[in-house]
């Protein structure tokens, strides 16, 4: 594939087709790989990719894009379903981070099982789905290294039977679908070794349990830097007070990532030059971004951010849409707190000063703040006639939106690094 066609399909892609990285975790919460998921191309737009190393080469491309670099410890899981090249006999430069992935269609190709034999030959790896054809999973089951199990639509009695029948199976069981941390822990304890789906995403409450020391400090820090009555010294003082917070405020405003032409020296400088409400809102990122420190807390932070920006750039887009941008990219970034501080969110929003619309929205309520939450949940679920139904209100629609996506998605991506403390 020429230079110029590969330039096209990334447009293409950019401009038309929402791109979301899901994270997949292992037994321990950490990131074990991705799975690009797209939304569907408008009409007229083909899904096919001329060849398979044309393929490979543009997902990760998007994954570069998304923060995501690539090497042996962390897979990416390429779904082969919708794919015209399965023929392909050279597979030398993808047996170190590439898993390829069969739904039923491509797999009951001959192309399909003939790929999946010549991979296995080869020392690749090949996930299948469970819900194959019974007479293609049991030809393919011995060839892959992983076998996909969706909990959609499934009673935990579905799963434990699907469980007894691949008692004998030696790979990998891939949980897919897991949407909640009670399903986390129901598969992990029967076995599955790796999984994907929303449940990292909402908060791991324990009963009785409080927040952390740390967490309580850092909740507070949020909670004054939001104060409205928070003047410049009192800015100032409240960031000088936390050394380690100080350093990581003072790193990111100085990174490539924030822009500036001269390095500032000190929290003081930082005040004059940003000015009071521009440095409470970065420093305000800087501490949601350090909230939980595990892979798991490095995803969500990510997803913050991406959401914050995302929604902010709508705002700013959409002629209809009568909220602010700063008031979007607090909705985005705050709607994450809950799960990084596993705590409730009423709980976690008390005494920090948001508008009370926002609060509801943040809490479940069905306002225009909670509608906002519920497309952005839809987009990275893969729910796009819901995320579509949302947007057309404002006459958008996810293939307009989904610019603006990518470029969140980016964003975020070069953002986190020069936020951490290390």
């Amino acid at each position: 594939m020429s230079d110029a066609l590969l330039s096209d399909l990334a447009a293409d892609v950019g401009e038309q087709v929402m791109v979301v990285r899901q994270p997949i975790f292992d037994r321990g919460k950490s990131v074990w790989g991705y799975e690009l998921l797209s939304s569907p191309p408008p009409q007229g737009h083909s899904e096919q990719v001329a060849a398979l190393e044309d393929l490979i080469s543009f997902q990760k491309e998007k994954l570069s894009s998304l923060g995501i670099e690539f090497s042996t410890d962390k897979k990416l899981l390429l779904n082969m379903s919708g794919y015209n090249h399965l023929n392909s006999y050279d597979f030398s430069g993808y047996l170190g981070d590439i898993v390829f992935g069969f739904s039923n269609t491509a797999a009951s190709s001959e192309h399909g099982s003939f790929f999946v034999s010549n991979m296995h030959e080869q020392g690749g790896s090949v996930a299948i789905d469970n819900d194959l054809d019974e007479s293609v999973f049991d030809s393919l089951m011995d060839k892959c290294d992983i076998v996909k199990v969706s909990l959609e639509g499934k009673m935990p009695s579905d799963i434990v039977n699907i469980r007894r029948k691949l008692k004998n199976y030696e790979g990998k069981l891939l949980a897919t679908d897991v949407s909640s941390w009670e399903a986390f822990e129901g598969t992990r304890a029967l076995g599955f070794k790796i999984f994907q789906g929303s449940f990292f995403s909402l908060p791991l409450i324990e009963e009785d349990a409080g927040l952390q020391v740390a967490s309580v400090s850092k909740l507070q820090l949020i909670r004054e830097l939001n104060n409205p009555g928070c003047d410049m010294e009192e800015l100032a003082s409240i960031i000088a007070s936390d050394v380690s917070l100080s350093y990581r405020i003072l790193k990111y405003i100085n990174s490539v990532a924030f822009g500036l032409k001269r390095e500032i020296k000190s929290i003081q400088q930082a005040v004059a030059l940003l000015g009071l409400n521009e440095l409470k809102h970065w420093a305000t990122v800087v501490v949601m971004t350090d909230l939980d420190s595990t892979p798991k807390g490095e995803e969500l932070a990510y997803m913050a951010l991406q959401r914050g920006r995302f929604l902010s750039q709508l705002a700013g887009t959409i002629e209809q849409c009568q909220l602010a941008p700063e008031t979007m990219f607090m909705l985005g970034l705050f709607s994450k707190l809950d799960a990084l501080l596993s705590y409730p969110m009423d709980k976690a929003l008390d005494g920090i000063a948001l508008d009370e619309a926002i609060k509801a929205g943040l809490c479940g309520e069905r306002n225009e703040y909670g509608n906002c939450l519920r497309m952005l949940e839809a987009v990275e679920t893969g729910k796009w006639e819901v995320a579509n139904a949302i947007l057309k209100r404002y006459g958008f629609s996810v293939p307009k939106a989904a610019t603006q996506y990518l470029q969140a998605s980016s964003w975020a991506a070069r953002q986190l690094p020069s936020m951490k403390s290390q």
